[in-house]
């Protein structure tokens, strides 16, 4: 094996031929590539990568206490703090066209080497939801990102006032080596017409696999702001995907069922005799999460069915979207008790074009527990 690096240093890294035990994947990934190998073997490279490193997840844990800690100090501060929860739904990468020697990339912290989603992209990916799927003003859009215009000196530049924190692992994710095998890489270089004659070209990279959770947190003096913000980003996270290669399904979220779940089943169902239909869910809205939309659901009586006319799920799309459909599924309610929520759920969930095929397949599902059926 041949290394960059001077000859203490290679000694040090290398032991019986081979790369010593790291605890920082980063600094393998991205300095301690062997260059002198067939890189037509790049799949090998990739998995040696993969097994010539042990998870420190002391490094991610110490990483989370200080952002802890930063986020304490601001509440102390006066401003308002919002941290969640989301895991993968599928298979998720960040940086595949960053600057990397195998040619694909992988967003690696910098200092500790833990996959993350910087906070300039969680930003852009909320923004990205308020414009394309909210239909936000530019007031709004001022507000919270603050202006377009990068120039510090210009009267109309100014900051957003709500502040995006990396999203970072709960803990050191698995990663795996994926492939894309494009056919028609001489036409697309434009030697070649498009054919079946042409050869495959396999290329594999890194990815983080799927259900793995991340975290992300944001805090703003304003706390109206603050929860449009943390809506926005829940939207993107689940309904436009974070990273590369989203059009094929990777990188959409989808938002933690805490085992928390049960008990506030059973606090609904408790207080239930005390409230009516629309008291609890005047409370739901108020501080709306899977487990506190699924616990209302489960306390709907067939008496309160149908759901009254002035019941609607409007501006609760961050929880009431296709990806709850499957825990929707599992809840032991009558039919007629989910057809109506379903039909009610129908009022804000309309599909997009940027759905990956698990998605449709979930919409037609809530849209068979309503009794709907769906356009050609």
């Amino acid at each position: 094996m041949t290394y960059p690096l001077p000859e203490n240093t290679r000694s040090f890294v290398l032991q019986q031929g081979k790369l010593r035990k790291f605890s920082n994947f980063g600094l393998l990934f991205n300095k301690y590539i062997d260059w002198d190998k067939n890189w037509k073997k790049k799949q090998d490279i990739l998995k040696e990568i993969l097994s010539s490193y042990t998870k420190n997840d002391s490094f991610l844990e110490s990483y989370k206490n200080r952002q802890k800690m930063l986020l304490e100090n601001y509440k102390t501060r006066g401003y308002h703090v919002e941290c969640f929860t989301m895991a993968t739904d599928y298979r998720f990468i960040s940086g595949l066209g960053g600057a990397h020697v195998l040619e694909t990339g992988l967003t690696l912290h910098s200092l500790y080497g833990f996959p993350f989603l910087p906070a300039s992209g969680v930003k852009g990916l909320a923004r990205s939801y308020a414009e394309k799927v909210d239909d936000a003003s530019s007031i709004e859009m001022l507000e919270v990102f603050g202006s377009e215009d990068k120039d510090r000196l210009s009267d109309s530049n100014r900051e957003g006032r709500v502040v995006f924190l990396d999203g970072v692992p709960a803990e050191f994710p698995e990663i795996e080596v994926d492939i894309m095998n494009p056919h028609y890489g001489d036409y697309y270089q434009g030697n070649k017409p498009p054919a079946d004659y042409l050869d495959p070209n396999p290329i594999t990279f890194l990815v983080v696999a799927p259900g793995k959770a991340f975290m992300f947190s944001l805090f703003s003096r304003d706390e109206s702001l603050l929860e449009k913000s943390v809506r926005w980003l829940k939207g993107g996270l689940i309904e436009l995907g974070a990273g590369g290669k989203t059009n094929v399904g990777y990188g959409y979220f989808k938002e933690v069922i805490s085992q928390g779940l049960q008990e506030h089943k059973e606090a609904v169902a408790a207080s239930k005799e005390d409230d009516d239909l629309m008291a609890r869910f005047n409370k739901l809205k108020l501080q709306c999460n899977p487990e506190k939309f699924l616990g209302f659901i489960k306390s709907v009586g067939m008496e309160e069915i149908p759901f009254p006319g002035n019941i609607s799920f409007k501006g609760m799309e961050s929880v009431i979207n296709v990806g709850i459909v499957e825990n929707l599924e599992k809840l032991e309610v009558s039919s007629d008790v989910l057809k109506a929520v379903a039909g009610k759920m129908l009022e804000v969930i309309k599909p997009h074009k940027k759905w990956d095929d698990k998605k449709h397949e979930r919409y037609k599902k809530l849209c068979l527990m309503a009794g709907v059926q769906q356009n050609p």
